[in-house]
């Protein structure tokens, strides 16, 4: 008896969600002139919103870092009698795992990229052109407080505190929303540097600038201290190189003055055999100091990483704009879809007074 109740008022439940759902669908229907009218509308500002959004120019870099790896073997072996390591720490370099990825977003590479040059005279920085090609410099131009700013490409790190609030914000600006920085495939080494913004040549410089300068800082920390060394023991090859030609010269002479000395004094060689035994220290000095040298640049050309462009953009850069199609398609739905609930709101409404 009880089922067949429930039974019962289950079937009312359905039949009255159908009931209100035909009423619902009739009451839209009855509503299709504005439903319509509405979705014209939306295509309408779609489609204008298409129209009137600005090009934008898309540059992307993609490079692979070969980081110098040390070979063991009889190399390993030799410069380890020297005092030298050919085994190189491991450690997590800028460069090393997901470290790029931040590293080429860091406010102080951007900063430092966006005051290159942007013309062939230098006048005009990046940063000028971004804030010029942004409509930037408008608004700091009207601005009583800021007037008119130039950034003088390659400036120290310290500027004038209103010229560092300004690139502040220029830097923040770029990083948010127009480069990317990211990998592709997250099991190979491929980079990607992509930029996107409003003028061509700035996408093109950004991105090969930006690439340049952190590879250039980055093989600069991996090769500093081997270069540092490498120019003292050059220097101390020069030195010693100049030391034993003189030691040679005065080698000759002694054993000229030997030749023509009185055999009756004993002391006459001696001068000739210091001569000859200084002349023979510093050649074997020499010898030393120049395999260590030769050690030493083997070292740095291995441990020297190889920064390899596998794809650079040319121009023409790509165009990325706003579909029309799609913004007018786009544009009708939601338009529709919020007079209707618009409606449906309002409906409901009525229903509850």
């Amino acid at each position: 008896m009880e089922e067949s109740l429930q039974n019962s008022s289950d079937e009312i439940s359905i039949k009255e969600l159908i009931h209100k759902m035909q009423s619902l669908w009739k009451f839209l229907l009855s509503k299709w002139l504005v439903i319509s009218l509405f979705g014209i509308l939306g295509a309408a500002i779609g489609l204008g919103y298409a129209f009137f959004q600005p090009i934008k120019y898309t540059s992307k870099l993609s490079f692979v870092v070969e980081d110098g790896k040390s070979g063991g073997g009889g190399l390993a072996s030799l410069a380890g009698q020297f005092g030298f390591d050919l085994g190189g720490g491991g450690g997590g370099g800028v460069f090393s795992g997901d470290n790029i990825l931040l590293f080429l977003k860091s406010e102080g590479l951007v900063r430092e990229t966006l005051l290159t040059s942007y013309d062939e005279l230098g006048k005009t920085t990046l940063a000028d052109r971004y804030a010029e090609v942004a409509k930037l410099k408008e608004g700091w131009e009207k601005n009583p407080k800021v007037g008119v700013v130039e950034f003088s490409p390659f400036v120290a790190k310290v500027m004038p505190r209103k010229e560092d609030s300004l690139m502040q914000t220029l830097v923040s600006s770029v990083i948010k929303t127009d480069l990317s920085v990211a990998k592709p495939d997250k099991k190979a080494s491929f980079v990607e540097v992509k930029v996107v913004t409003l003028d061509e040549m700035f996408s093109k410089l950004f991105a090969e600038r930006l690439v340049k300068i952190a590879t250039d800082r980055y093989i600069e920390s991996k090769t500093k201290t081997k270069a540092l060394n490498i120019a003292k023991l050059q220097y101390k090859a020069d030195s010693l190189a100049a030391l034993l030609n003189n030691k040679t010269y005065a080698a000759a002479a002694s054993q000229q003055s030997l030749v023509d000395a009185n055999p009756a004094l004993r002391t006459a060689p001696i001068a000739s055999e210091i001569t000859s035994r200084e002349k023979t220290m510093a050649a074997t000095i020499f010898a030393e100091v120049v395999k260590n040298l030769e050690i030493s640049k083997t070292i740095l050309n291995q441990e020297t990483p190889v920064i390899q462009m596998v794809d650079q953009s040319t121009f023409p850069l790509p165009k990325e704009r706003v579909g029309k199609l799609k913004s007018l398609i786009l544009g009708g739905l939601l338009a529709g879809f919020f007079i209707i609930l618009y409606l449906l709101a309002q409906k409901w409404l009525r229903t509850q007074l």
